[in-house]
């Protein structure tokens, strides 16, 4: 009997304390979408994207923006945040851009992707940089951003 308290605050200590575990790591659902993302990519034969606060930042706005009703679903801005990205790595770049929705994981939100030819063609696409973004509304459905980036090689 002891021994089955000592294993229930055990394992009641280990609930209690996972979710700070896990920040001191820096597991988050955008490091999950980088790491499935990039195992896809890897799976192709192609080089890892790295993730960059500046273009994380702007992949933020749009989900922010979304989560909160200021624009719907969708892709509705995009030409902005290419601006933005074009005023930091200059005016020939490539971009492209993932969107979703819905109360899933990143491993999740990656899968739907891969299965949908527009999203996996930029999964697949040629760029080195990414921006991730997550949001959750008042409902606790999360929308989801990945803003990739190809900067001009100098």
């Amino acid at each position: 009997m002891k021994h089955c308290r000592f294993i229930l605050l055990l394992s009641i200590s280990f609930l209690f304390f996972l979710p700070f575990i896990s920040q001191a790591k820096g597991h988050s659902i955008e490091n999950d979408i980088l790491y499935y993302t990039n195992q896809f990519r890897k799976a192709h034969g192609l080089s890892p994207l790295k993730r960059v606060s500046f273009v994380d930042n702007i992949a933020l706005d749009h989900s922010i923006d979304m989560a909160r009703g200021r624009v719907g679903f969708g892709h509705r801005g995009f030409d902005t945040r290419t601006l933005l990205l074009k005023r930091k790595y200059g005016r020939y770049i490539a971009t492209g851009e993932n969107v979703a929705y819905g109360d899933i994981t990143g491993k999740e939100v990656v899968d739907i992707w891969i299965n949908s030819p527009p999203h996996r063609k930029n999964l697949l696409g040629n760029f080195s940089l990414v921006g991730i973004g997550v949001a959750r509304n008042d409902q606790g459905i999360l929308f989801f951003t990945q803003l990739f980036v190809r900067p001009p090689v100098n």
